[in-house]
């Protein structure tokens, strides 16, 4: 189950930074398969691309190291912060944090000094940094599949009477659609 707002770190709740979760999600529920994603949809790697450029972007280790193993380096053009409570080696543009509120105190920092002090963080999975950080999440945006792929890792159960939607573009086999939190 997912906590409370109430239950997060000072530092995440009271963050002025827009907390946005980006997500490709199956039908049924599905994110990843042996630590992959269990579609090739190149339209939606370009979305996230051109979504989460120039801006912090907040990662488990496993999702940080399978960027890294595809693309030889961690995300360009983004400061890529990794939450995990092991010791890396990381590039001037990653940053390790060990918890939730050193993440955001990255992702700020990261904002003011990298990126021309933009207002917005993305938080790019896994699972289970979803999960922690959905209770401060102000916006989802989610790359629907159409399918329903066999996987292990799966988004987290979230509430849709506390966001609406706000955009939705339709193509074939997934659809682009943005949700923002109610009030």
């Amino acid at each position: 189950m997912t906590a409370s707002r109430e239950s997060l770190p000072a530092a995440v709740r009271e963050t002025d930074l827009e907390l946005v979760a980006i997500a490709a999600v199956a039908a049924n529920g599905v994110i990843g398969r042996d630590g992959e994603m269990p579609w090739h949809i190149p339209a939606d790697l370009e979305h996230f691309k051109e979504t989460t450029m120039d801006h912090p972007v907040i990662m488990g280790r496993v999702t940080y190291e399978g960027i890294v193993e595809a693309l030889g380096e961690p995300l360009p053009g983004r400061t890529t912060i990794v939450l995990t409570s092991r010791d890396l080696e990381t590039p001037e543009n990653a940053v390790v944090a060990s918890d939730l509120e050193s993440a955001i105190e990255a992702a700020e920092t990261a904002a003011r000094e990298r990126h021309d002090g933009t207002d917005r963080a993305f938080v790019a999975g896994g699972a289970s940094v979803y999960e922690q950080f959905l209770p401060a999440i102000d916006r989802l945006i989610v790359t629907e599949v159409h399918d329903a792929p066999d996987g292990d890792t799966r988004f987290p159960e979230w509430d849709p009477e506390s966001f609406r939607e706000v955009t939705r573009d339709d193509h074939d086999g997934f659809a682009f659609v943005e949700y923002v939190r109610r009030e």
